[in-house]
């Protein structure tokens, strides 16, 4: 489910409260920065976030007591189909870069008129992805006092962005604790997905989407469950050389070869060796997304010796 569809915000109520309260008192900054692991549900906040605005007045309004949007809100219909009118939404849209034309968008939005009299919202996601130019322009409107107009900012923390833009936000860290991230997994995913997933898979810094995105997969390639552990995994993604078409592996494939190395390095059982070409196989991975190297050539090493040994 994406975020936009989360209806139920499960965890960073402190957060939401307190914006919440600087709204209600007129101190809501206009440029909100918020910063965390990518995956842990910054989106899925930003838009309960914008639903609590936009619905105020409206019908079936936000249910702040038990941080719900109403299905049935305008707001929230309009949000959903990307037509509201206070609303400019920015992503990469799974492209490298988000490029200028994109800024462009937010100078002919921020020029209009406020439906309603409402906040006017740019809610740009990856916003790491700004290409230079695109970085600099962002930095002239942010540094342009604008009434009405508000800024959320999205980032995942391990990516750089302009040290000017991130000055020139209120930056709100996100993080979720181990209990965090089971309520988020078992309140989202199938009943007893997780429980029954094979323990390869449980690994402390993985995130919900992750596992929201690995369930999908797993239906969408009618893997039955009780076969699946990593090297069964990797051997189908392989075979089927889901690398080059599925987006969840085109991804997490690293992560996922990452997670194979890591249970044979625990073993013990040849930990020089192991070691030694798990290094070779990050390097040869990094050279492939980096120089735009064939995935079949340069996967074939690891691909061989995976299935090879089941």
């Amino acid at each position: 489910m994406t975020p936009v569809k989360q209806t139920k915000l499960l965890t960073f109520k402190n957060y939401f409260q307190e914006l919440v309260d600087l709204s209600l008192k007129n101190n809501l900054p206009n440029k909100l920065l918020f910063s965390g692991n990518k995956g842990i549900g910054k989106s899925t906040f930003a838009y309960h976030l914008i639903n609590y605005f936009f619905s105020i007045d409206e019908d079936d309004s936000y249910n702040l007591k038990n941080n719900e949007i109403n299905i049935n809100n305008k707001s929230y219909k309009l949000v959903l189909n990307n037509a509201h009118p206070n609303l400019l939404l920015i992503d990469s849209q799974d492209k490298k870069f988000i490029e200028i034309s994109k800024i462009r968008d937010i100078l002919n939005f921020s020029s209009k008129t406020s439906f309603s009299s409402k906040k006017k919202i740019i809610l740009i996601d990856n916003v790491e992805k700004l290409n230079i130019n695109a970085s600099n322009s962002l930095l002239k409107i942010l540094e342009e006092p604008s009434t009405n107009l508000f800024f959320i900012l999205i980032h995942s923390s391990p990516e750089k962005i302009m040290s000017t833009i991130s000055s020139r936000c209120i930056k709100f860290n996100f993080f979720l604790t181990e209990s965090e991230k089971e309520l988020i997994i078992n309140n989202v995913l199938d009943n007893n997905f997780y429980n029954n997933l094979s323990n390869d898979f449980k690994i402390k810094y993985m995130t919900p989407k992750f596992y929201i995105d690995l369930q999908n997969f797993i239906n969408k390639e009618k893997i039955d469950l009780n076969d699946l552990n990593i090297n069964f995994l990797l051997n189908h993604i392989f075979n089927k050389r889901n690398y080059l078409k599925n987006d969840f592996i085109i991804g997490n494939l690293q992560i996922l070869i990452e997670i194979y190395f890591y249970n044979k390095i625990l073993k013990r059982n040849n930990f020089e060796n192991d070691y030694k070409f798990f290094k070779q196989t990050i390097n040869k991975i990094n050279d492939m997304n980096k120089f735009n190297l064939d995935k079949d050539s340069s996967l074939l090493e690891i691909k061989n010796i995976i299935v090879n040994e089941r």
